[in-house]
């Protein structure tokens, strides 16, 4: 009989919101006709479904690699820019707007995941929450890349 793994709540947890996020890029952009934003909406989807795999991959194997792969990675030490994207050109260019709809989820996202690693009752859920607050910061900075070209 296999022993219930303390941190598949917290990793299930993580993978609704991936979800979310994943099916709101989605939708999204079936919706847009800009294919820019098009584009951009199907990345930030290919993002989510490669992190959608990764906890996938957690939730069988265990979080131990990740953790390691880590290191000891400062994270919240210098939080990503939450500062909106173009803000002028929100209302008359859809990219903007559909980027700043973006960069808002996935700093949620980023702030939601601190939040739960600092209120971790265990070493090993705190650095869970903080890879996973780490992979969406990477996912902000991807974000303000590609839509500081628009």
């Amino acid at each position: 009989m296999s022993r219930k793994n303390p941190l598949d709540p917290l990793l299930n947890m993580a993978m609704a919101m991936s979800t979310r996020h994943y099916e709101y890029y989605i939708e999204t952009a079936e919706q847009v006709q800009t294919p820019k934003v098009k584009a951009l909406l199907n990345v930030l989807a290919e993002t989510e479904r490669d992190l959608i795999a990764h906890i996938r991959h957690m939730m069988v194997t265990g979080i131990l690699d990740e953790i390691e792969a880590m290191g000891r990675v400062e994270v919240g030490a210098d939080p990503p820019d939450d500062s909106p994207i173009a803000p002028e050109r929100i209302d008359t260019d859809p990219r903007i707007f559909v980027c700043n709809k973006a960069l808002e989820q996935e700093i949620k996202g980023y702030t939601f995941y601190l939040a739960i690693a600092a209120r971790a009752k265990t070493e090993l859920a705190s650095r869970l929450f903080e890879y996973l607050a780490f992979i969406k910061s990477q996912q902000i900075d991807q974000i303000r890349k590609v839509c500081t070209t628009f």
